[in-house]
């Protein structure tokens, strides 16, 4: 654990659920494009995309601005674009944001990532509502990626795992999950609107409050103590509510699809979480057969808890920054 959380800062400022922003639009000419993509610094590469049959590429051009590379394409093709008509992006990120009107409808829907990068469906001709399973699929996926590749989200959720067990643990998590859920709501339909920096740095002090919470209340704190927990925990929730409901805004959601897509990544959120917690907890039962939970959980709370001092540190400092 220590040396995890040795390594965590340096590779994990924030959320590391990357997304990309692919946008294709009609040039003047006859069967000419422009596609545009922005992708996390992390994962951008000199690869070109692979166009559909047909198409060449006659230009490329490439900035950097605020930890993002843009990329902007001209293609030619020798055709119009066919309903199976894909661009296979190289860029291995875990979800995007398409949107273009080429076809004389205008289309904003997520896309999810693999291995191979991301495939957009330049050839749709139309944002038609996807069914229902498929919309199930793809959100509750992206919600259990995003709480696994969220390292802050991850971190506040070990502190509970590591403040209290059984019965306690689990008031613990609901208090949690209704608190995120209501916020990612509220903010995903707009009805609440918080800027993100400062919403960043409030989840990175609520893990450093938890932490030092586990290591001085202890597994077995008093009942007033323990209803002070849930009422914090849950006040935490609906910060980190708003940083999953930045996550999902990024996906492209089509206006039939919200409501779905908002219960459904939220399933997956959680669904992610209770794996984790069920991991922690199975590791920890292993230490305490050798007698080695005790010293594991404080080193883990103090490791944690000083990732989260870094974490508010260096987001609070980057609020100036462009």
């Amino acid at each position: 654990m220590l040396a995890l959380a040795a390594w965590l800062p340096g590779v994990a400022h924030a959320d590391i659920f990357l997304s990309a922003d692919f946008a294709l639009t009609r040039n003047e000419e006859p069967n000419s494009y422009e596609f545009t993509a922005a992708v996390p610094e992390a994962v951008a590469q000199p690869t070109s995309p692979t166009w559909p049959a047909g198409c060449r590429q006659t230009s490329m051009s490439r900035q950097s601005s605020n930890g993002r590379a843009q990329y902007a394409y001209e293609i030619t093709c020798d055709r119009g674009f066919t309903a199976e008509d894909v661009i296979r992006t190289p860029w291995k990120a875990d979800g995007a944001r398409f949107v273009t009107n080429v076809q004389g409808v205008q289309v904003d829907r997520s896309l999810t990532g693999d291995a191979m990068g991301i495939i957009v469906p330049v050839g749709e001709t139309a944002a038609t509502q996807r069914p229902l399973s498929q919309t199930a699929r793809e959100f509750t996926e992206q919600g259990i990626w995003h709480i696994w590749l969220g390292w802050d989200h991850l971190a506040f959720v070990l502190c509970l795992t590591l403040l209290a067990r059984g019965r306690a643990l689990l008031w613990l998590i609901s208090a949690f999950t209704l608190g995120h859920s209501a916020s990612l709501a509220l903010a995903f339909y707009e009805l609440v609107h918080v800027p993100v920096p400062p919403v960043e740095a409030a989840i990175a002090l609520s893990i450093a409050f938890m932490a030092r919470e586990a290591l001085l209340v202890g597994m077995q704190g008093p009942a007033s103590a323990f209803r002070r927990q849930i009422i914090v925990v849950a006040s935490f929730g609906l910060l980190h509510g708003l940083g999953f409901a930045t996550a999902l805004g990024e996906l492209g959601v089509q206006p039939g699809e919200k409501l779905a897509s908002l219960i459904f990544f939220n399933i997956g959120v959680e669904t992610g979480q209770l794996i984790f917690v069920g991991g922690i907890t199975a590791i920890m039962a292993g230490l305490t057969m050798v007698r080695l939970a005790r010293p594991s959980r404080a080193a883990a709370l103090y490791a944690v808890g000083a990732i989260g001092c870094f974490w508010m540190i260096d987001r609070i400092a980057g609020f100036g920054v462009a």
